[in-house]
C-alpha cells in the first residue's frame, strides 16, 4: 500500500511538468476565444447598468432625506 501511493505521487509529480509546458506553436488569442470573450464582456456590460441604477436607487431610498410625516403617505 505504501509502495502504491509513493508510486502514484511520483508519477502525478513527474506528469505535472509535462503539462505546465508549453509549446510555441499555438501560442496566443484565436478568434473564437476572443469572441468568447467579448460575449462575456457584453453580457457584464449590459447586466452593469440595471444593477447600478437599482443600487443608487435604494441607497437614495435609504440615505436620502424624504418627508417623515406619518400622515404623508400617497
Amino acid at each position: 500500500m505504501k509502495r502504491t501511493l509513493s508510486t502514484l505521487i511520483l508519477i502525478a509529480a513527474s506528469a505535472s511538468t509535462a503539462f505546465a509546458s508549453g509549446s510555441a506553436e499555438g501560442s496566443g488569442f484565436g478568434l473564437v476565444t476572443l469572441a468568447f470573450l467579448g460575449f462575456f464582456a457584453l453580457i457584464i456590460a449590459t447586466q452593469l447598468l440595471p444593477g447600478l441604477t437599482l443600487f443608487i436607487t435604494g441607497a437614495k431610498g435609504i440615505f436620502g432625506k424624504g418627508n417623515k410625516e406619518a400622515g404623508s403617505h400617497r
